[in-house]
């Protein structure tokens, strides 16, 4: 088993929240960053994990993810840096009228804000353990020069429904390039990974059999993964066993 310390952040939602799950079975210490920490308890005992599991390996700490000094302290355990940041942050979709851009978010920047500001909470906690970031992503944002990763039915849904929290996304996605080809002195992780998920859909994991993954240069193209086996994946191919050289600092696409 990996002794690996991890932080999470947006795990009351299922992705990194099933992450978590499987990090905590497994008696692994976690943190996790919540502004409702009873919220998020509940969704971990809802998803079957035992109250022994949280009361000994999982501490939360209550405060919102733009808040520094909450993010430094769910970045530590026990005065440690942690070695993984998993990051499952978004924000809720929001109706508006207009024929050009139907849907938006209730926070359309509350990606690359929360990566900001892990970033800078690193920054000053000035550890010299730099941790790998893994983020929740979603296909339909190929960096340039990277072939399309989206099934061309989807296309269009992507484009014409998706289009704010893709730029959200991808923003992130350009801060933490930019991060990493910075000096090693003045970096605050040691990497990261793109964890690419096609359409995103409930219910319960058809195991880790059934996943297929691709890097960016040459994608695995699929229609939908459902939440609970992209948390399984990133923790068994990421977190247990250690991020592959050839994955770090890229983005892995995973679909059925």
């Amino acid at each position: 088993m990996s002794t690996s310390k991890i932080a999470f952040f947006g795990a009351t939602g299922d992705c990194a929240g099933y992450c978590l799950v499987s990090a905590l079975t497994a008696g692994q210490d976690c943190v996790a960053l919540a502004r409702t920490p009873a919220k998020l308890t509940k969704s971990l005992k809802d998803k079957g994990v035992p109250t022994e599991a949280l009361d000994q390996h999982l501490t939360i700490t209550q405060g919102n993810v733009k808040d520094v000094e909450a993010v430094k302290t769910a970045l530590q355990i026990k005065g440690d840096v942690v070695d993984f940041i998993v990051s499952g942050i978004g924000a809720a979709p929001k109706y508006q009228w207009s024929l050009r851009q139907p849907f938006s978010l209730d926070d359309p920047k509350v990606c690359q804000s929360a990566g900001s500001t892990i970033l800078q909470a690193l920054r000053e906690l000035n550890s010299e353990k730099k941790p790998v970031m893994i983020n929740v992503m979603t296909t339909g944002i190929p960096p340039e020069g990277k072939p399309w990763d989206v099934p061309k039915l989807f296309t269009w849904l992507y484009y014409y429904m998706l289009q704010v929290p893709h730029e959200d996304k991808g923003a992130l996605q350009e801060m933490l390039a930019k991060h990493v080809q910075l000096p090693e002195e003045q970096k605050a992780l040691s990497g990261f990974v793109n964890v690419k998920a096609s359409l995103l859909m409930d219910g319960k994991s058809l195991g880790l059999q059934t996943v297929r993954e691709g890097v960016e240069d040459a994608p695995a193209i699929g229609y939908t993964i459902r939440r609970s086996d992209v948390g399984l994946w990133i923790y068994e191919r990421l977190l247990k066993t250690g991020v592959k050289d050839e994955w770090l600092n890229k983005g892995v696409c995973i679909t059925y």
